[in-house]
């Protein structure tokens, strides 16, 4: 097998593929073949082709995001996989290998999208020359790069780099941090005014304020998050043109193939946020669950509407004000601003105020996380965050649904075999 952190020698054409730089399995010893979908190394340096690295760094960001969105949220207590497939069932009971082929999916998709990014990052400033400086293109995929290293960061329990011995999470944290501000100084030179420049630099700042939560530098965090304006957004966008443009949760919920089902810690919360549907749905193994339906960060979601399914072109919001404001709140403690914000956030779903302090605070405003960005990537990092300062939230005991199993203590994604086989630090 060859190791996935390192690169490859070819370039699809089109959007989504145009990331092979990063490569589905490795890739510095990939096979070179015949394939007229592909483009030679030595053509990506023209420069009528920067817009195509560009868009291969976001569409294999969004293609990772997505599978991560889905499976992060199976290994965090947000969903589970009621499947036969035994990668799957794994993966679910939180007890699994590094030859699982779910966990190596994640990995390779992740190192893949930040390999495509900070190789379109070298090949448009060798492009963009003196004007690499002010460059839109070098700064999205800087930004790109850091949101990659943040998924590894709160997803993984290590991970390597281009080949290099196992980084700790706060290592790849650090090394997002250190992509979305140079992201940050790169559009921060566009001229004035430049709407596109200005969303760049929030985008990057709210990756930076969750790295630098997720880290543990609180004051950094809230600088970071500070700057951006609540209303902002960014989004991972999805559509039926192929599978491999369709988000990931509709996979998981299609008819005759429903699979993924609401954890119990999510059940029963008459939350608008986190929809549950009316009645229970046959599984693919005949188990009756609550398949979930589209939460408020995805898009086509009302809080007035009746609940809507998930849809192979829904989007999904990855950078947000809201997050910034959680990030900010939370960086100052269980204060009497994070007992304002709480019932805010309360009030979304027609819920009545609170009155809290202390630790009964800071757990209502970690729920209230929870529901905001339910099945968006974030669960897994904040329950791994949690576990550390000694709240473990993660399911136990149990499993919800029959044969009667029980959950393992796995808490992250590992490294797979594929990339110790071909990682000489293995």
């Amino acid at each position: 097998m060859r190791a996935i952190s390192g690169t490859t020698t070819m370039l699809r054409r089109g959007v989504w593929a145009a990331a092979v730089l990063g490569c589905a399995a490795a890739c510095s010893d990939i096979l070179t073949v015949s394939n007229p979908g592909t483009l030679p190394e030595s053509q990506l340096s023209n420069p009528a082709l920067e817009q195509f690295l560009i868009n291969g760094a976001m569409g294999e960001f969004q293609f990772a995001y997505g599978q991560y969105a889905l499976w992060s949220g199976v290994l965090a207590d947000e969903a589970f996989a009621d499947h036969s497939e035994l990668n799957f069932r794994e993966v679910s009971l939180h007890s699994f290998t590094d030859i699982n082929t779910v966990n190596e999916g994640i990995y390779g998709n992740i190192q893949r999208a930040r390999k495509t990014a900070e190789v379109a990052v070298d090949r448009v400033k060798i492009m963009a020359g003196a004007n690499a400086v002010s460059s839109l293109n070098v700064a999205r995929a800087l930004i790109y790069a850091g949101y990659s290293y943040v998924l590894l960061g709160e997803g993984f329990c290590d991970a390597p780099v281009d080949l290099s011995a196992p980084l700790s999470p706060a290592e790849l944290l650090a090394r997002a941090v250190s992509r979305f501000d140079e992201g940050i100084t790169v559009a921060s030179a566009a001229p004035a005014g430049d709407t596109a420049a200005q969303n760049l630099i929030y985008a990057a700042r709210v990756g930076a304020a969750r790295a630098s939560l997720k880290k543990g530098d609180l004051a950094k965090a809230r600088a970071y998050a500070d700057a951006v304006p609540d209303a902002y957004e960014r989004l991972a966008y999805y559509s039926g043109n192929s599978v491999r443009e369709n988000n990931a949760l509709q996979f998981g919920i299609k008819t005759g193939g429903i699979f993924l089902g609401m954890s119990p810690g999510f059940q029963g919360l008459g939350d608008v946020r986190a929809p549950q549907p009316a009645t229970r749905s046959p599984s693919i193994t005949r188990n009756s669950i609550y398949p979930p339906l589209k939460p408020s960060m995805y898009t086509g979601w009302t809080a007035t509407d009746a609940p809507q399914a998930i849809t192979v072109g829904t989007h999904i919001r990855f950078a947000t004000g809201l997050e910034a404001r959680y990030i900010s709140v939370e960086s100052n403690g269980a204060t009497p601003a994070m007992l304002a914000f709480v019932n805010a956030r309360r009030a979304v779903a027609g819920k009545p105020a609170v009155a809290l302090t202390g630790s009964a605070l800071l757990t209502e405003f970690r729920t209230q996380r929870a529901l905001d960005f339910y099945l968006t990537g974030q669960r897994l990092g904040d329950l791994r965050r949690y576990a550390a300062a000694g709240t473990d939230l993660f399911p136990s005991g149990t499993y919800p649904v029959p044969p009667d199993r029980v959950y393992g203590t796995m808490h992250c994604f590992i490294v797979p075999n594929s990339e110790k086989a071909g990682n000489p630090h293995y």
